[in-house]
């Protein structure tokens, strides 16, 4: 990063001015859930102190030249089953992103821990590389990778976007690019990347060497519309390939404050020279996903999400209600229902029974988040 900076400095004409800035900002959240149903030995109360703070600004100017920069670190202090089942660790301090960004007003540069997020799916999001959020969370997070990244804004309707991102085997380096234009009244993508074996924690997928490409459209005719797919080809004699696609659409009606419904189907499926990690080893399902959102009134929202395996019959009900004490200060009531059409006990890709804790299992709870 301190080359960074000298290299603005140095190779950007005319005078530059000093232009150090800092905003602060960020929140905490508190919260418990009770599990139904926990495995044994284990706790009943899963719960989470959450502090997460943000400072960003400027640092240069320099004609139409803007250096500018963002630090975001969290802490995590967990207790409860999803540590005793080493889901999550009991202490961990992180950063989710720190960049820093060159930019004026066709370019930008940026250099550090940063999201690499494009896409238009909501629930399933094949084009999400680099996607860790969790949709349904209280309070949803997408953790940044270490990258470089390069965007031009070739229109106001068009850009064009490159990454390198360290594989952390060796020398080796992820790279990717996509292309974003409006067409009409549709916007439209492509993307391609390609990646050696990685050694990336957080994302999963990148232990194969891989040539990923993929596309998506949306558009809206009183009805929104989407499109988003995948194709992975997997680095080994034969070429196998994945093929990950999701269809969505959603409305709102003129009921009360406006009722927002979102529906999406995915399908995954590839051949069978293709390294697996389905849980139940199977090469092709399916799912589909809801979404339900309304405004009681200024302080009252609530959202139900639920998702359904069309093959083992598990499924996921996961209903919010968030209720604003202030401007700044939130409750939550969550919950979540697991379980299976059926009724059987075999493990279910969206519900799990088993004795270590998988985090699918049904559960109540309140979290309070104040913003500052």
């Amino acid at each position: 990063m301190t080359f960074f900076i000298l290299f603005f400095i140095i190779f950007i004409p005319n005078s530059h001015v000093w232009a150090f800035d800092m905003d602060f900002d960020g929140h905490i959240a508190t919260g418990s859930q009770y599990i139904f149903d926990s495995p044994p030995s284990h706790k009943d109360f899963d719960s989470e102190l959450h502090v997460h703070l943000e400072f960003d600004g400027n640092i240069l100017k320099k004609d139409e030249w803007t250096l500018d920069y963002e630090i975001e670190t969290a802490l995590n202090l967990i207790d409860g089953p999803s540590v005793q089942s080493n889901l999550r660790p009991e202490e961990d301090i992180y950063l989710p992103r720190t960049w820093l960004r060159l930019s004026n007003d066709f370019f930008q540069f940026r250099v550090g821990r940063q999201e690499i997020l494009f896409g238009d799916g909501v629930i399933f999001q094949p084009l999400g590389l680099f996607e860790t959020r969790d949709v349904s969370g209280v309070v949803p997070e997408s953790l940044g990778v270490d990258s470089f990244r390069a965007t031009w804004f070739l229109s106001d309707v068009s850009l064009l976007e490159t990454w390198l991102v360290p594989a952390k085997i060796g020398t080796a380096l992820i790279s990717g690019i996509r292309a974003d234009l409006l067409l009409g009244e549709f916007e439209t993508g492509v993307v391609f990347q390609y990646h050696p074996k990685s050694d990336l924690e957080d994302f999963s997928g990148y232990e194969r060497e891989m040539i990923q490409m993929g596309y998506h459209i949306k558009g809206e005719r009183e009805v929104g519309f989407w499109n988003e797919s995948r194709l992975d080809i997997e680095m080994e004699p034969s070429s196998p390939v994945q093929f990950d696609t999701v269809f969505g659409t959603d409305y709102t009606f003129e009921i009360g404050k406006g009722l927002h419904i979102l529906m999406e189907y995915f399908l995954s499926t590839q051949q069978k020279e293709f390294s697996t990690s389905d849980l139940k080893g199977q090469r092709t399902y399916h799912h589909i996903g809801f979404s339900m959102d309304q405004p009681i009134d200024i302080e009252i929202k609530w959202q139900i999400y639920s998702l359904y395996d069309f093959l083992d019959k598990s499924f996921q009900i996961i209903p919010q209600i968030e209720y604003s004490v202030t401007d700044d200060l939130f409750l939550y009531f969550h919950g979540k229902i697991g379980g299976d059409i059926n009724g059987n006990k075999t493990n279910g890709r969206l519900y799990q029974r088993t004795n270590s804790f998988s985090g699918t299992e049904s559960s109540i709870g309140l979290t309070v988040a104040n913003y500052f």
